[in-house]
């Protein structure tokens, strides 16, 4: 059945618009990051609500991650994904034109929920057309989204706050977001061949995702997979207050921090997606992963014994960059073990997976800005935190 549905569609385009899809969802959090400090004063309230901001558009993208595959296995691929995208540009305008921090926050649950069903239906699409070779390349592709998106979406957004706040950021989400909204409606087609007829109880989902959790080796490949990805939320919730606050960088230099950590990404996936079409084993390539993120943190780890602040910011940047790139080797690969491993509860495994990536990486933010006073520490306690689950289950090799 996947190979007649494959035949016909067309598998390049999928993969591209993907890119794009994640790119956007990504920039809508890369692209104001560098405006944290200055929100703060606009809406004369404190780093822990700002950073709300944040943690509760990770917290919407884990909860969507639970029940947007079930309904795309309900309603299809399709629509699911196209009222996603369709929500994300309606929650953005909001977001754009409120001077209430609550609507904000609330505008930004909206647009996390709009952003997990593009990141769990692609993702979805892909198990559907592909086998998994091709779903690892697929996701090698998609998260180039990842790259780019801290590339030049916090450039972006500093030059558009600065000349005409902070709100353009979000203005210009809402306008890209109809372009995706256009292109998705031509691309995408239904790739779900066997919908269910009708929803199951709560309890019946919860059931399921509870035999997913207690099988040994699908959670181990979720807590890989969670871990990762919530470490470099610390970065992203602390250092606007580390780099412009306390080492004196200005939010337009600091943007471009993401540029060169990007580039670490971008390293990684490139070796992933190289290693995988030589048919180098899965298991080698996360295993390389994790020794080069542990390289990474040993660096961020050494920024506390020295003075310099130029030096600081150097190992820093340098640690966060290469722990990037080794997350690129870590999790597209552990993504694709997971859905082998859970078959035909793929779709749930994938929202699974999300929720765990999105709450986790919720909590990591919310509880690094309590450190926004000593924010150095704060950065290197919680990546510590943050990755040690991370070098566990690898070590265990979870089968």
């Amino acid at each position: 059945m996947k190979d007649s549905i494959s035949s016909k569609i067309n598998k390049s385009h999928i993969m591209w618009f993907s890119l794009c899809a994640t790119l956007l969802g990504v920039s809508s959090t890369d692209i104001y990051i560098s405006s944290l400090p200055q929100m703060v004063a606009d809406f004369a309230t404190s780093p822990s609500m700002i950073n709300l901001t944040i943690s509760c558009y990770t917290l919407a993208m884990a909860l969507g991650g639970l029940y947007i595959g079930i309904l795309s296995n309900r309603f299809g691929r399709r629509p699911t994904l196209l009222w996603g995208i369709a929500l994300y540009v309606v929650s953005s305008f909001f977001i754009a034109h409120t001077s209430s921090i609550i609507l904000m926050i609330a505008m930004r649950v909206l647009q996390g929920t709009a952003c997990s069903a593009i990141a769990v239906i692609t993702r979805v699409i892909f198990k559907d057309i592909m086998n998994a070779q091709e779903q690892i390349h697929a996701n090698g592709i998609q998260v180039m989204g990842i790259v780019i998106s801290p590339a030049i979406a916090p450039s972006i957004g500093a030059f558009m706050a600065a000349h005409f706040g902070w709100q353009s950021c979000f203005e210009l989400s809402s306008f890209l977001g109809i372009f995706l909204l256009i292109s998705g409606w031509f691309i995408i087609k239904e790739t779900n061949s066997t919908p269910v007829k009708k929803l199951e109880s709560p309890a019946k989902y919860i059931s399921a995702y509870f035999s997913i959790f207690t099988n040994k080796a699908q959670r181990s490949l979720l807590m890989i997979i969670g871990f990762s990805f919530a470490s470099y939320f610390v970065f992203i919730g602390i250092s606007s207050y580390l780099y412009i606050n306390k080492l004196g960088i200005s939010p337009i230099n600091y943007s471009y921090i993401f540029i060169i950590i990007a580039i670490g990404y971008f390293a990684g996936n490139s070796l992933m997606m190289y290693l995988n079409k030589n048919s180098y084993p899965t298991d080698k390539i996360i295993s390389k992963g994790l020794l080069i993120s542990i390289a990474g943190l040993i660096l961020i780890i050494s920024a506390c014994l020295i003075p310099s602040k130029l030096l600081i910011i150097l190992f820093l940047t340098s640690g966060v960059l290469i722990m990037r790139g080794g997350s690129a080797l870590i999790i597209a690969p552990t993504q694709v073990k997971l859905l082998e491993e859970a078959k035909e509860q793929g779709a749930l495994a994938v929202g699974l997976a999300q929720f765990t990536q999105f709450a986790l990486s919720s909590i990591t933010a919310s509880l690094v800005v309590m450190f926004h006073d000593i924010p150095l520490t704060g950065m290197i306690v919680m990546t510590v935190i943050s990755f040690l689950p991370v070098v566990f289950y690898i070590i265990k090799k979870p089968s």
